[in-house]
């Protein structure tokens, strides 16, 4: 059971979709000494050459530099499978067979990573929208306009809460301009959606995800869009043990899953760790959305 469990993580794994593609991954940890991975960068490259004269002496340019730190905390889930749990199941035991447990610990990481993600928009400084109001076609575009004046390279991302894209849906449905009433884009992006990629709308991936979280007062869900070094992640990857048979760790994967016997309880159970962090890269790379929930 336990071999099987690791394949199927393995397999899952591989392709399975998530909010880390759209974002930049920093490094790992492990090795590294700290649980915080320092990335700077520079402006250097926003200076074009000046003219000057012969002989003449430059004055040096400036060259700010600004440190974005990624810290990677743990998470975990655990599943306990008594043995009368077990004797009593359904269908000859495929209520607890080891591919739909192997499911459950991946989407339930994957899940978390979301979350990690979308828990950094708050922290991002430019915004658009209006609190306590639904979000609308121009806060949408605002947000567009606002990562293209700041010279920012498509493509470019936008993830939005359930209930932010339902609204974008029904500002879109009231448009009457030939700019959006007569597209395409408009007609495929008001169609029933489920979770997950929606599709592209003027050269921008929009997300929907239940993961977006609320503003502190709770009056506005934060959603956001950025390109893709906006925003970085970092993961640990935990060392094998020697001496370990039953603590799994797929290659490239912040998942660490364990089996565990505790005979004095008859319970048999099923851990599952994950190691990542996720933080603003460069501030003027994004444009949180904050509107009505």
């Amino acid at each position: 059971m336990e071999y099987v469990i690791q394949a199927q993580i393995n397999m899952l794994l591989a392709d399975q979709v998530d909010l880390r593609q759209f974002v930049t991954y920093v490094g790992d940890v492990a090795g590294s000494g700290s649980a915080a991975i320092r990335v700077r960068y520079s402006d250097a490259n926003s200076n074009p050459f000046v003219a000057i004269g012969e002989a003449a002496a430059l004055t040096p340019a400036s060259m700010d530099t600004q440190i974005a730190t990624v810290t990677v905390a743990r998470s975990g889930l655990q599943y306990n499978v008594s043995d009368l749990l077990q004797m009593t199941s359904m269908s000859g035991g495929q209520d607890l067979d080891p591919f739909a447990i192997a499911q459950a610990l991946v989407d339930a990481g994957t899940a978390r990573l979301n979350a990690v993600v979308c828990t950094t928009f708050d922290s991002i400084t430019t915004s658009k929208g209006t609190s306590g109001v639904n979000l609308s076609v121009d806060d949408w575009l605002n947000a567009l306009y606002s990562l293209e004046q700041a010279s920012n390279p498509a493509p470019y991302t936008c993830i939005l809460h359930n209930k932010q894209f339902s609204d974008l849906q029904a500002s879109l449905r009231a448009e009457n301009n030939n700019f959006l009433a007569f597209s395409e884009q408009t007609e495929f992006m008001s169609e029933a959606k489920p979770q997950g990629y929606a599709g592209r709308m003027l050269g921008v991936d929009i997300i929907r995800s239940a993961y977006v979280q609320e503003d502190v007062p709770t009056l506005n869900y934060v959603g956001a869009m950025f390109t893709r070094s906006g925003i970085g992640y970092g993961i640990g990857s935990v060392p094998a043990l020697s001496g370990t048979t039953s603590v799994y760790r797929p290659a490239g994967s912040p998942i660490v899953v364990t089996l565990s016997r505790t005979e004095g309880s008859a319970l048999t159970s099923i851990v599952g760790n994950l190691y990542c962090g996720a933080s603003i890269l460069e501030d003027s790379r994004c444009v949180k959305i904050v509107t009505a929930k």
